[in-house]
């Protein structure tokens, strides 16, 4: 660091240069103002010595006395006449010349006047300290005295003086040096240490505090700087888990979080937002270029409108809602915008699939109730009239009745079921009888369509179930199986046991499941093919009964394709509360 630039030079600096200033400036006032006193206190000495020898030469002093008496007071003494020539001198003038005084200053001493005179003067060579007092007789003035004395032991004394306030300059200046040096390193001690603290706590470092070491300025700074570090310690510390709990709620949620500035550069997205926005294990995924591609002029609108929209976008097959909000700073500027997505893919697979439950029921209602209808009118208008053809019409009224009657009880299981109110019978049920019982009723129609039901049962030992409602899920399964499989098919049911669990699989021979819609065939009101299911007779709620019953069980239910053709349901359920762990005697 530059010297100059520190604390300790600055002052160091500072200091000098008022102590020079000072003493130059004291030097030059006390030089002049002793060379005016030394110069004043030798005028008057002279005025005194020159008034002596007036006196003399009154009284009649012969010229040599007067020689001897200007090397005692150490001047040159002059006698003139009133005309300005030399009467009387020392040895340095001649008689009979003029003296060298200007002529306005010897008619002033001709009048009477004390003249007082230093300069130099090219008689001497040197600067010369002149006294001119006039010779009175009988109150007349008859000539003057002049006296010249030089300048050169004055000027000494200045000059000692001088000399004097140099050293005393000299030595003043190191002491300020000294001075400077010991009061700055107290004042930057204490800097450097705040330096170091506030570089600290720049990298969120809390640790270091300053010690006050004065109770001045300096250390009310080291004091507001260690309540800075306090201050600064908590309120990170409130940001930071403010922070921590954002992300964890960012990455809590179902929904997508994605933040940008005012330029579409991302600035923050959680993994649900780029999951949905197709970020998956095969890489190669840019999310800026994806944001800018689904969402940009989304953005721009809520950017233009500085208001909060909500729309929706297709993403690979999927729907997405998105919610978008502008950001603003103080002065009402966009400055960001959030935008939350959700996959409301299977919300509106759901409402696609209540659409087509409510058209596929009333197609359903009203079949039975067209037959019923006709054939109530005709046999109430007479005109079947033979015994057997009223039977006929009659069987066909009951079979609807029946069918009518299958629909609604479905739809009031489901309801029971969803709704949390189904009350199951548990108690000890021997599976593999109960699915021999189940064949044995389905035959009927199996062989209609001369498809042949295989049962694969190993040892099972007792579960703890509702036997009707297992009976209803093994129905429902194996139905969904004969309505899919072609004539002379086959269905094969298998069943095994686990260590904890028993499993159930019913294979068909259909044309298996699209694998995009596997996931949602245990969905109410769901049918894979609406116009086949519709002629064979399905309403869709077959499936979703058997998996709110397995789950009721505290089982779980699967669907999968199989590798050549059809597919296979299957369901576990725990063995629960038996009385042992022995299969049932055939």
């Amino acid at each position: 660091m530059n010297f100059r630039k520190t604390i300790t030079g600055k002052l160091w600096l500072y200091m000098t240069l008022l102590t020079i200033v000072t003493l130059v400036s004291s030097g030059f006032i006390l030089s002049s103002f002793f060379e005016d006193f030394y110069i004043k206190i030798k005028q008057n000495e002279m005025i005194n010595e020159g008034q002596q020898l007036v006196a003399l030469i009154i009284r009649g002093i012969e010229p040599a006395e007067l020689i001897d008496i200007s090397k005692f007071i150490n001047a040159h003494a002059v006698v003139v006449d009133r005309r300005g020539l030399i009467t009387a001198c020392s040895n340095m003038f001649q008689y009979g010349y003029r003296v060298p005084i200007d002529g306005g200053r010897l008619a002033d001493v001709l009048k009477g006047d004390v003249v007082v005179y230093k300069g130099y003067l090219p008689q001497f060579d040197t600067s010369m300290l002149m006294v001119a007092l006039p010779i009175t007789r009988d109150g007349s003035v008859v000539g003057g005295l002049i006296l010249f004395s030089p300048m050169a032991s004055i000027q000494e004394s200045i000059w000692q003086i001088r000399r004097g306030i140099l050293f005393v300059a000299a030595g003043a200046v190191l002491i300020s040096t000294a001075l400077s040096f010991g009061l700055s390193e107290n004042i930057t001690r204490p800097l450097v240490k705040m330096k170091k603290v506030a570089e600290g706590m720049a990298r969120g470092e809390f640790g270091d505090k300053v010690e006050p070491e004065t109770d001045d300025e300096i250390g009310t700074l080291a004091r507001t700087l260690n309540f800075l570090s306090d201050a600064l310690k908590k309120n990170i510390t409130e940001l930071s888990q403010e922070k921590n709990q954002l992300r964890n709620v960012l990455l809590s949620m179902t929904d997508g979080v994605i933040t940008l500035d005012s330029s579409g550069r991302v600035l923050m997205a959680n993994p649900q937002a780029e999951e949905l926005l197709g970020n998956g294990p095969q890489g190669s995924f840019d999310l800026e270029l994806t944001v800018e591609q689904v969402l940009g002029e989304l953005v721009q609108r809520v950017k233009h409108n500085k208001k909060s929209l909500q729309d929706e976008v297709k993403v690979e097959g999927r729907i997405l809602s998105v919610r978008l909000a502008p950001l603003l700073n103080d002065e009402s500027e966009v400055w960001g915008v959030v935008a939350v997505l959700q996959d409301v893919t299977r919300e509106k697979k759901l409402e696609s699939l209540r659409r087509e439950f409510v058209a596929n029921v009333s197609h359903e209602l009203r079949t039975p109730l067209t037959y019923l209808q006709g054939y109530t009118e005709a046999l109430i208008d007479g005109m079947v009239k033979q015994p057997e053809e009223k039977k006929k019409y009659l069987n066909i009224i009951l079979e609807e009745t029946l069918r009518l009657r299958r629909l609604v009880n479905d739809l009031l299981d489901l309801s029971l079921m969803e709704t949390g109110h189904l009350t199951l019978k548990k108690d000890n049920i021997s599976l593999n009888k109960l699915i021999e019982r189940v064949i044995k009723k389905v035959n009927p129609v199996a062989e209609k369509k001369r498809v042949n039901i295989t049962a694969e049962l190993k040892e099972l030992p007792l579960i703890y179930a509702d036997e009707d409602r297992m009976e209803q899920v093994l129905i429902n399964l194996i139905d969904n199986a004969l309505r899919y499989t072609e004539n002379g098919g086959e269905i094969i049911i298998e069943a095994s046991a686990g260590t904890e669990s028993v499993t159930v699989c019913v294979k068909d021979r259909g044309p298996g499941i699209p694998e995009d819609e596997l996931p949602f065939i245990w969905e109410r009101f769901y049918k894979v093919d609406k116009a086949r299911t519709r002629d064979n007779g399905g309403t869709g709620i077959g499936l979703a009964i058997v998996k709110n019953i397995i789950e009721a069980h505290g089982g779980k239910v699967w669907a999968k394709n199989l590798r050549d053709s059809g597919a296979v349901f299957c369901f576990n359920i725990p063995f629960g509360k038996r009385l042992d762990n022995k299969a049932l005697p055939e």
